[in-house]
């Protein structure tokens, strides 16, 4: 045999040998569809999705009844602040966006704590191919969700606000003022998904992370901010905790009341607090990685 044919047939034979590795970019496409599969056949997703445009709409409907009169008299009219707050669903009222609370639990701790309750973990890691891939490709989905519903649901909002307004005949707010703390309260959202997730991997249970989500914000913060503000040196740690932060982060107030400020619980700047905010959120994330690859599968 000739040695041109002998390098051939060496050439072929290695290179059905070697696997043919697919770019990170396929892998992670592959993943992120994978995931957004699972999602998308699960009836609380589309549950979920449908009562944030009901409430979206409700929004807008009773936008009107948030105008107040002007103090020297005229029309009435929406104040920015009442705006933000109406359109990001309360945020500041409930500590944490209605639309945060229904999101998360499908976004956020679902796609991490469902698989290891179902038993499924060991096939999503086979067929995506790596664990952080999968891992990543999870927290993805959920920022790329809770982003889109959270857009769609602001969309619905100001559509239909600036519609029932003009029926009334009421003047519209100031809608530029208005895009800061709306596009920070977006940014808000896509980063939760990602600081429940990181969370629900470390916690390893769906309850208890879901029970974390909704305690922290509303009380533990609270009581652990009041904690340390009674230790001298370490006072102003409260305005830096995470949920005051992002509070901070949307608020549309530019000098709130002394009730308003004590609801936000943060004197931060907004970019200051969403920085923090999503600082937070990629740490917690990192930590749940470092949790998820120890995990064995059932």
């Amino acid at each position: 045999m000739s040695p041109l044919v002998t390098n051939e047939a060496d050439t072929a034979t290695h290179d059905r040998a070697v696997p043919v590795v697919p770019l990170a970019g396929t892998a992670l496409k592959r993943a992120v569809h994978f995931e957004w599969l699972r999602l998308k056949g699960l009836r609380s997703t589309w549950a979920v999705l449908g009562s944030l445009a009901v409430l979206a709409l409700l929004n807008g409907v009773l936008l009107p009844m948030e105008a107040t009169e002007p103090e020297k008299g005229g029309q009435p009219f929406v104040e920015v602040a009442r705006l933000v707050d109406t359109l990001q669903f309360n945020a500041i009222a409930m500590q944490l966006p209605l639309s945060a609370w229904l999101l998360l639990f499908v976004f956020g701790t679902g796609p991490i704590a469902s698989e290891f309750r179902h038993r499924t973990a060991r096939t999503a890691w086979l067929t995506v191919g790596s664990r952080g891939l999968s891992y990543a490709a999870k927290l993805l989905v959920g920022a790329l969700g809770t982003l889109t519903g959270a857009a769609v649901g602001l969309g619905l909002g100001i559509a239909v606000g600036s519609t029932a307004l003009a029926v009334r005949g009421l003047p519209q707010p100031d809608w530029p003022a208005a895009s800061g703390p709306l596009l920070r309260y977006l940014v808000v959202m896509a980063f939760l998904p990602i600081l429940a997730g990181g969370l629900a991997s470390l916690v390893r249970s769906r309850l208890v992370a879901v029970l974390s989500l909704i305690l922290w914000p509303l009380l533990l913060e609270r009581m652990f901010g009041l904690a340390v503000a009674s230790v001298t040196g370490v006072d102003e740690v409260r305005a830096w905790l995470p949920f005051a932060a992002a509070r901070a982060a949307m608020s549309g107030a530019e000098q709130p009341d002394g009730f308003t400020r004590a609801l936000i619980g943060s004197d931060l700047a907004p970019l200051t607090g969403l920085s923090a905010f999503c600082s937070y959120a990629t740490v917690l994330a990192c930590c749940g990685w470092l949790g998820y690859r120890r995990r064995a599968a059932s």
